[in-house]
């Protein structure tokens, strides 16, 4: 490996205009800066391939107002600029109140100096962190070679057991799980506009090159999470190796409102059952995997202690295990199981 950055130009942009302008000119040979936990890393590691070069410009957009702050949505919601830090993210009063599992979530991940930072369209646009995809001497499908070495090779940690296809990696993001369970829209820019996609739908599945719909030129400018129904309560966990810095092994973000609340009075009939679940993982698929299954276990039902370990195990129906990651069907049972749990004992 090698410590130094190669050399590059840089480009202020101090508007989306100008920082598109540069993306489309240059192409694949720029790309956007912004905290640059990641690409400076993947830089420093000359990982490169078809349509990936090393950058020759990075252009930096954490100038640009539209990608700053948290700000009131008209709907209640938040709208949250992708150049926020996870530090700051974590500490809004707003999304600890509103979101937890958001802010859960951006406290979850890897250490305070890296989440002062990071930020929030980089935590959800970071590349794989599959050893043999940042290793330049392995040009693994990812990279334009033709194969996994993932296969074959050391599987254990940072790898999936559910929805693999010709890359078998592990979603690196903390924050992608507890914003589809809360319902989130992203933001992008591009040179026809603004488009808004569910967030659920800005990640490609395991047969990609790449991991997000962003087209060239276009930047990721907000993340929009709508205001949680009255009653409604999430919670986001994590399981690492080490108790800090490290990606997940498993994860789960819930989501659900009491159907008394969701109703809007509390002597309809099914109260005490769960509306509007979302169950959402990270750590166990190529990309951010909703477990719909295990949603329709828990929807418009009284949540009890036999239908959550239902609903955990539904989880993980699906999962095929690799040769050396087949624990992380238990732990995700386990960790799924213990999430749901705790949303029930919070929602009463």
């Amino acid at each position: 490996m090698l410590d130094e950055l190669p050399p590059f130009d840089y480009l202020d942009a101090a508007t989306l205009a100008e920082a598109m302008a540069a993306l489309t000119e240059h192409g694949p040979r720029a790309q956007v800066l912004a905290g640059g936990t990641d690409l400076l890393g993947l830089m420093k590691d000359r990982i490169s391939g078809p349509g990936m070069p090393v950058p020759e410009l990075l252009v930096n957009v954490k100038r640009i107002p539209e990608l700053h702050g948290i700000a009131e949505a008209a709907d209640g919601g938040l709208r949250i600029g992708a150049a926020v830090t996870l530090a700051d993210l974590e500490r809004d009063a707003r999304v600890t109140a509103r979101l937890p599992a958001l802010a859960q979530a951006a406290a979850a991940v890897a250490t305070t100096q890296i989440r002062a930072m990071g930020t929030v369209g980089g935590n959800l646009c970071q590349r794989p962190w599959c050893w043999y995809f940042r290793h330049p001497q392995f040009p693994c499908l990812k990279r334009g070679g033709k194969q996994c070495f993932a296969l074959p090779g050391s599987n254990r940690t940072y790898f999936g057991v559910l929805g693999l296809g010709v890359c078998v990696m592990s979603h690196p993001s903390d924050l992608a799980p507890a914003l589809i369970a809360l319902d989130a829209r992203v933001a992008i820019a591009g040179a026809t506009g603004l488009r808004r996609v569910p967030i659920e739908q800005f990640f490609r599945g395991p047969r990609s090159r790449t991991e997000t719909v962003l087209e060239p030129g276009e930047i990721l400018v907000a993340v929009d999470v709508p205001a949680p129904a009255p009653g409604a309560r999430s919670l986001f966990l994590k399981h690492r190796l080490r108790g800090t810095w490290d990606f997940a092994l498993s994860e789960v973000a819930v989501s659900a409102t009491p159907r008394s609340a969701a109703v809007g009075g509390s002597g309809a009939a099914g109260a005490g059952s769960w509306e509007n679940v979302r169950v959402a993982l990270g750590g166990v698929a190529p990309f951010p995997f909703r477990a719909t299954a295990a949603e329709a276990v828990l929807a418009g039902q009284a949540p009890s202690e036999s239908l959550l370990r239902e609903a955990a195990a539904a989880a993980v129906a699906r999962a095929r295990p690799l040769t050396q990651n087949g624990y992380k069907i238990d732990l995700t049972r386990a960790l799924v199981a213990r999430a749901l749990s705790a949303l029930a004992a919070d929602l009463g």
